[in-house]
């Protein structure tokens, strides 16, 4: 299997028995059919955008067409942010106490 296949196993489930793939470059007026049975799946682009997709076939398309969910990177800007934050207050609190601390040296 391939890589493509692998992410949309992981993110739309598995492949349905005796699936067919559907090419929708001939037919761009194409309109998915929602699937009561699948369950509804949210993925995001590149930007950030999201989609609710109902069914495998539309699930597949979008995620074949560069749309994922990959929480773990989106929890990465989390984390990075607030290192960045932590450090700028320690920097900080540091300069301050460093500037008290040669201003009464200064005054004796």
């Amino acid at each position: 299997m391939s890589n493509d296949n692998d992410l949309v196993i992981r993110l739309c489930g598995e492949y349905p028995e005796g699936f067919e793939p559907i090419n929708l470059e001939s037919n761009p007026d194409f309109i998915f059919t929602n699937d009561p049975a699948y369950e509804i799946v949210k993925l995001y682009d590149y930007d950030e955008n999201s989609v609710f997709v109902n069914s495998f076939i539309e699930c597949e398309h979008y995620v074949s067409g560069g749309w994922d969910f990959l929480p773990e990177q989106r929890n990465e800007t989390f984390y990075h942010n607030s290192l960045l934050l932590i450090a700028t207050l320690l920097i900080s609190i540091g300069t301050i106490y460093i500037y008290k601390f040669s201003y009464k040296n200064d005054k004796k």
